[in-house]
């Protein structure tokens, strides 16, 4: 059923629509032909809603292929892990266009400080992506052991890293949320790797290294925030410039994992195993 496996089709081109247009998004910026910090501010926030509302729509519409095309459970439940996902990151998304522009929220230390309300719905978020993924890797036959060892490792650098980046001063809510999520989104950062890792000899294929690098994507994305936007520059952050590398990095992971129940049920073990049982009875 699967034998000719993912080829381009209107799922991938929406995706790769929705990047180019986060890149010139990015360069516009970045090159100061407009600013989110100006008056194109509202413009752009719209036009930049209107991709996540495109990776929803694309997302929603790759749930319906997955049910179209099976009906084992793990594949549907990734499939609406993944819409979840994306849906509350959204909303993440919407906190971090800081609307009413207000700074030092919690504190006099870090001005960007409304990041770490985000974190209320982006950590929900990405505990349905990381559900997912793991489900996912444990059904192509990764050992659970395995994967317990490698995002704990991913743990213990998540909070190595965090702790280097946190500034003396900075309140207690933004110094608890930035540190159990600096640790939380290393560990679904590493879950890419496993996912990866479990599909044996098609670990390899393009589809399967850019959804699982999509995951280890996410944790990337994060990581600009907490050291650039958050922390760096004295608390004051890198903006806007440091926002546009995000939104770039940011768009590319969504962009990538809303494709990971498709992609684990084309190359996944578990389909594998399904297609040698088929072909013994043939």
């Amino acid at each position: 059923m699967f034998r000719d496996r993912i080829k381009p089709d209107r799922f991938i081109l929406i995706s790769l629509i929705v990047w180019l247009t986060a890149m010139v998004d990015a360069a516009g910026g970045l090159g100061r032909l407009w600013s989110v910090s100006g008056d194109a501010r509202l413009f752009i926030l719209g036009a930049e809603a209107l991709m996540l509302l495109a990776l929803l729509v694309n997302a929603l519409a790759l749930k319906n292929w997955v049910y179209r095309h099976t009906s084992v459970s793990v594949y549907r439940q990734a499939a609406w892990l993944s819409v979840g996902s994306l849906a509350l990151c959204i909303l993440g998304d919407l906190v971090n266009f800081n609307l009413p522009e207000t700074y030092y929220r919690h504190g006099s230390v870090v001005k960007h400080d409304y990041l770490a309300d985000s974190v209320w719905f982006f950590a929900p978020g990405y505990l349905l992506m990381l559900i997912a993924v793991v489900r996912l890797s444990l059904a192509n036959g990764l050992s659970g052991l395995f994967i317990a060892g490698v995002l704990s490792v991913a743990g213990i650098l998540g909070g190595v890293s965090i702790n280097a980046m946190h500034l003396p001063g900075t309140g207690d809510y933004v110094s608890g949320i930035t540190g159990f999520y600096g640790v939380f989104i290393t560990i679904v950062g590493a879950s890419g790797l496993t996912f990866i890792f479990s599909f044996g000899n098609a670990r390899f294929r393009p589809a399967v290294l850019l959804v699982g690098g999509g995951v280890v994507l996410a944790a990337l994305a994060d990581s600009v925030i907490g050291q650039f936007w958050i922390y760096g520059n004295g608390g004051e952050g890198y903006f806007p410039e440091v926002r546009y590398v995000n939104w770039v990095l940011y768009i590319g992971s969504q962009c990538l994992v809303i494709h990971l129940a498709r992609v684990a049920l084309c190359y996944g073990q578990l389909v594998h195993a399904h297609e040698r049982k088929s072909d013994s009875y043939v």
